[in-house]
């Protein structure tokens, strides 16, 4: 957490040659320029400005990328992850820029963003189990840290599906004018097939799953009442008894997957679709213990 905290700082320091390296930042000042000429729609650069952090909550938010099942009082996960969110990053035509590109002053966005990371999930007693994610947001100087708690309310019966709940916060860190945060509530149903030669001996096992979620997304200019008048930008949330809340920022999503395990060795594999923000697609790699 030091390290991460200490890259906007290392940033800072750095000449602007070096900092124009860094091309998908998310910059909220880039708002003030339409293809070089001064804002005069505040209306345009507050829907630009609100699309962008929709798609951005809806990307950084805990992906489910696990089984319907937890991990047991014993058990123990560590995967090494991969997430691609398919951002709305297409010009319009030269006189509207895109969402995504108002908010980079080259704007020129990437048209995905991946995030790369690594994953912990830790099984306690009563099909209770913790889990904890930290990814960086690549070509730029944000990173995710989340963390989120699982329960196993049917699980085990090979004659029922497992049922299980996630409900998580996740947070956009790094970046010194916008402050984002995520909550995310889950339902993962699905069902495991286990095979191998022997029982208990090489044994590995097929897991799908799917379900529905929602996500209540908080964001808030890091900058003066003034600065944010003049940008068309302001405080959102997704909670409707917050002074802030607005509409569209509570989306809720699908989500498909399966684990496929052999020995302690795992592959993850997943989606994820926000009808009314961006889809993500999402892999792992790891091992259980």
């Amino acid at each position: 957490m030091t390290t991460l905290r200490a890259l906007p700082l290392l940033a800072a320091l750095l000449p602007a040659s070096a900092q124009a390296a860094w091309p998908d930042d998310v910059s909220l000042r880039a708002l003030s320029t339409v293809n070089g000429s001064p804002l005069t729609d505040t209306g345009a650069s507050r829907t630009a400005y609100e699309t962008v952090v929709r798609e951005l909550g809806t990307a950084i938010a805990n992906k489910p990328l696990a089984p319907a099942e937890t991990l047991g009082i014993s058990g123990f996960q560590l995967a090494f992850t991969q997430s691609v969110a398919f951002l709305d990053a297409f010009t319009d035509s030269e006189s509207n820029p895109a969402p995504w590109e108002r908010v980079h002053p080259d704007a020129d966005p990437s048209h995905v963003m991946w995030m790369p990371g690594v994953g912990v999930r830790k099984g306690l007693p009563l099909s209770l189990e913790v889990g904890a994610n930290l990814s960086y947001i690549a070509f730029s100087r944000q990173a995710v840290v989340g963390g989120y708690g699982r329960w196993g309310l049917v699980e085990g019966y090979r004659k029922l599906p497992d049922l299980t709940l996630q409900l998580g916060y996740s947070g956009y860190i790094g970046n010194d004018e916008l402050e984002l945060g995520v909550m995310d509530g889950t339902m993962s149903v699905g069902y495991t097939v286990p095979f191998g030669r022997k029982v208990g001996i090489n044994e590995g096992s097929f897991s799908p799953y799917g379900g529905v979620g929602m996500l209540w997304i908080n964001a808030r200019p890091q900058m003066s009442t003034e600065e944010q008048e003049s940008l068309g930008v302001r405080a959102v949330s997704g909670f409707g008894n917050k002074d802030s809340f607005t509409d569209g920022f509570r989306p809720a999503n699908l989500h498909l997957g399966f684990r496929l395990l052999s020995g302690d060795f795992q592959v993850l594999a997943g989606a994820t679709l926000a009808p009314r923000s961006l889809s993500t697609a999402n892999v792992g790699l790891g091992y259980v213990y």
